[in-house]
């Protein structure tokens, strides 16, 4: 029996990195409860979200409300607000 149920729910467009294992595990778990991906990495989420407890703890701290955003999420737009990459610097020749 899955440990994951999926609902629908609204959806932003994020950019993250996986470990290509990881990456292979979500797919493979989707696949197990005929779901997509992406549900299975937001149920996953959550999942650990709301059983953490120091976590519970965390998000009514003040430091909570200090944490810069550092996900890239696109909005509806299509640009990109949240963390934004690093320039690249550039060289001038001699």
């Amino acid at each position: 029996m899955p440990l994951l149920e999926i609902a629908p729910t609204k959806k932003v467009v994020a950019t993250i990195t996986l470990e290509e294992s990881t990456a292979a595990n979500v797919d493979k778990y989707a696949a197990f409860i005929n779901a997509n991906a992406d549900d299975v990495v937001t149920q996953a989420l959550d999942y650990v979200f709301n059983r953490d407890k120091d976590f519970q703890k965390f998000l009514e701290s003040p430091d909570c409300k200090k944490a810069p955003a550092c996900l890239r999420i696109r909005n509806q737009n299509g640009g990109k607000r949240g963390r934004k990459p690093a320039a690249k610097a550039q060289h001038q020749g001699a």
